[in-house]
């Protein structure tokens, strides 16, 4: 019986504290999936995920069931860049990289 590979996902996380106690944890992957990133935000209950306005550096919302991690894992490159334009990768690619000045600096 053949068995169902999937790929390691190799992502570093960063958090940053936002408004009302929330937290906003932001994914910087690499290797297949160089390029992409995401944020989440996960909220204490439904009426304040209603009530949240996103900071204006918070990009659109992507679909996570789409794009999980699980479903990630599965896709080859191909597959990802099927689903991610590159219009949005090199965008990501700027934001990793002012990220990655605010980390240093």
């Amino acid at each position: 019986m053949a068995r169902k590979i999937s790929n390691k996902i190799t992502k570093t996380r960063i958090v940053v504290p936002i408004e009302n106690n929330l937290k906003v944890e932001i994914d910087i992957y690499y290797d297949y999936l160089q390029g992409f990133l995401t944020a989440e935000v996960e909220f204490p209950n439904e009426e304040e995920a209603n009530q949240f306005k996103k900071p204006d550096w918070l990009g659109e919302e992507i679909g996570y069931q789409e794009l999980s991690n699980r479903k990630l894992a599965h896709m080859d490159e191909k597959q990802f860049k099927s689903k991610v334009s590159e219009e949005v990768i090199n965008h990501n690619k700027i934001t990793i990289e002012e990220l990655n000045q605010l980390i240093l600096s």
